[in-house]
């Protein structure tokens, strides 16, 4: 049976790395829903920058449904036969709903404090990351699709605090998966 692995934190928090490692040491398949926004920008021809992903995601709720995107990401699980699949970057309510609809899954909540997200990010280096002040990194986070973060936070079944190494990381993960004899 496959365990769905939801994952939702702040921008810079540590999903990506979480994912990776979830990836690399478990084999786990990685689904991220803005990719499913990132494959409609390649087809127009526009730039996957956060601003087109956000606008484009929120045109698509509006016009189509809260649902829509988070009902092709459904059908992609469905149709994946990995043993372990993580989904990088839960959002909203309705994405917690749907990873609920898989009998074996979990939500993990990944947090560290700002500065060290900062930091981060602008370590990663990923467009509009590197030149970003302290200031204009705070209000991305007031961005649409990053307010409701909080609130969907409260529904993790675990959180971890990342505001340690890669290696404390790692090792949070794998205590949390050893619950379930992984």
């Amino acid at each position: 049976m496959k365990l769905v692995i939801g994952l939702v934190g702040r921008i810079g928090s540590g999903k990506g790395a979480v994912t990776e490692h979830l990836c690399s040491g478990y084999g786990a398949s990685r689904h991220v829903i803005s990719d499913i926004l990132a494959d409609v920008l390649d087809r127009l021809y526009l730039p996957r920058n956060r601003e087109n992903l956000q606008a484009l995601g929120k045109a698509l709720r509006a016009e189509l449904g809260s649902s829509v995107i988070v009902d092709a990401l459904k059908k992609d699980i469905e149709g994946d036969n990995a043993g372990i699949i993580v989904v990088d970057g839960i959002r909203y309510v309705n994405e917690v709903e749907m990873l609920r609809c898989f009998d074996n899954n979990l939500l993990v909540s990944i947090d560290a404090p700002p500065e060290v997200r900062y930091e981060r990010c602008k370590i990663r280096g990923q467009k509009n990351e590197t030149n970003i002040t302290f200031e204009e990194f705070l209000n991305s986070g007031k961005q649409e699709t990053e307010k409701y973060i909080g609130e969907t936070e409260k529904l993790a079944d675990y959180r971890i605090d990342n505001s340690g190494s890669l290696k404390d990381l790692h090792e949070k993960v794998n205590e949390i998966l050893s619950k379930y004899n992984l």
